[in-house]
C-alpha cells in the first residue's frame, strides 16, 4: 500500500476551500480533528489522499497552489532541516530526491543536466485520467518551488514549470504562483531550472549539521525502502496467488521494474523473491487453516499450488507439521 504522509494531507484539508467541513475531511483521511495529536497515525493511504484531492479540488485549480504556498520545511522534521542546511538549491534538490522516501512511496525525483537546462523531473505515478493523481502533482511541484524560496538565499524563480496532464480552465493563477510558463500536455511533471538557480547559497547551510542529518535520514530511508518494497512483493504476490503462483518477473512487471532489478532491490534488504514469496504462501495457509472455512484442497489452491500433495509438502517443511495437525491444532 503506498501512501503519504499525515502532515501533507492536513496541510491540503487546510487549504481547502469545498463545501465539506474540516472536522468530516479529516475524519474520511482518518485523521483526528484535533492539531496533530500523538495518536494521529504518521501516513494516510495513497488513495485515501487522491480521493480527498478529488473532492476538495475537482473545481478549484488553486488548491495546490494554496497547499504549496502553505508547507514549511518544519512540517517534515528532520528531513525538511536537511534541505534547510544544504549548501545550495542544487544541493537541497539533490537531497531531496534521495530522501523523498521518508514522505512518501509514491514518489520518484530525478535532477537531470539537459545541455545547458536542468531539469528536475517528478516520476513515480503516472496521473492517467485520475484526477487526484493530477492534482497531487501540481501539490508537489507547487511545494518544493515553496520550500525553494524558504531556504534559499535569493530568488527562486524556474524557467518554466511542466506537466504531463490536460490544463485547468485557467492557467493564469499557476503563472502567477511559479512566476514562469506553465506548460500542460508536456512529456514531464518537471520543474526546469537553469543553472544559476541551482547554484544559490541557502540560508543555514551548515556542513556538521547537515553530516548528522543526513545519518539520520539515511537509517531511516534504508527502514522505509526495505518496508516499502517487501511490502509491495508480498502485496502483489497475494493478490495474484488465487490464479497460481506468480514468478518473480510476473511480480517485476506489476512493480513496474525488471526483474533483475527486483531481484537486487530484494537481495539489498537480504530477501530473495523465493523466500519472500514462502512467507506469503505460508501466512495465507496457516490464516485459511485457523479458520476452518476451506477444505486442505482449496487451501491448497488459494495459496498457489497445482496439487495438495505439493501444498502438504511445502507446508510441512514450513512448520513441522502436515496442514492436518496444524488445524486440528489450531
Amino acid at each position: 500500500m503506498s501512501v503519504i504522509s499525515a502532515r501533507i494531507v492536513r496541510r491540503i484539508i487546510e487549504a481547502s476551500r469545498g463545501p465539506a467541513a474540516t472536522r468530516v475531511l479529516l475524519e474520511r483521511a482518518g485523521l483526528s480533528a484535533q492539531p496533530a495529536p500523538a495518536d494521529d497515525p504518521p501516513v494516510v493511504p495513497a488513495e485515501v489522499y487522491y480521493d480527498l484531492l478529488e473532492r476538495c479540488g475537482a473545481d478549484d485549480a488553486g488548491l495546490p497552489l494554496r497547499y504549496g504556498a502553505s508547507i514549511r520545511p518544519e512540517d517534515f522534521g528532520a528531513f525538511g532541516l536537511a534541505l534547510k542546511t544544504a549548501r545550495d538549491v542544487g544541493d537541497a534538490l539533490r537531497r531531496l530526491a534521495r530522501y523523498i522516501l521518508v514522505v512518501s512511496d509514491t514518489l520518484d525525483y530525478a535532477l537531470r543536466d539537459e545541455g545547458g537546462e536542468w531539469l528536475f523531473v517528478l516520476g513515480g505515478r503516472r496521473s492517467g485520467d485520475r484526477r487526484g493523481v493530477q492534482l497531487a502533482n501540481e501539490c508537489a511541484l507547487a511545494a518544493i518551488v515553496s520550500l525553494l524560496r524558504q531556504v534559499a538565499d535569493g530568488p527562486i524563480v524556474p524557467a518554466a514549470v511542466s506537466f504531463r496532464h490536460p490544463p485547468p480552465a485557467d492557467v493564469a493563477e499557476h503563472a502567477d504562483y511559479f512566476g514562469a510558463p506553465v506548460r500542460f500536455g508536456a512529456p514531464l511533471d518537471a520543474l526546469h531550472l537553469d543553472e544559476q538557480t541551482l547554484v544559490t547559497p541557502t540560508r543555514l547551510a551548515d556542513e556538521g549539521l547537515s553530516a548528522y542529518l543526513l545519518t539520520q535520514l539515511d537509517d531511516l530511508h534504508a527502514r522505509r525502502a526495505e518496508g516499502a518494497v517487501v511490502h509491495q512483493v508480498r502485496q502483489a504476490i497475494t493478490d495474484q496467488l488465487c490464479s497460481g503462483m506468480p514468478t518473480r518477473d510476473d511480480i517485476a512487471r506489476h512493480l513496474g521494474m525488471s526483474g533483475r532489478t527486483l531481484h537486487r532491490r530484494l537481495a539489498e534488504h537480504g530477501c530473495s523473491f523465493q523466500s519472500v514469496a514462502n512467507q506469503v504462501r505460508r501466512a495465507v495457509a496457516e490464516s485459511l487453516l485457523v479458520r476452518q472455512a476451506h477444505s486442505l484442497a482449496e487451501v491448497a489452491y488459494l495459496t498457489g499450488f497445482s496439487d495438495q500433495s505439493a501444498f502438504q509438502r511445502a507446508f510441512k517443511g514450513w512448520t513441522g507439521q502436515t496442514p492436518h495437525e496444524f488445524r486440528r491444532a489450531a
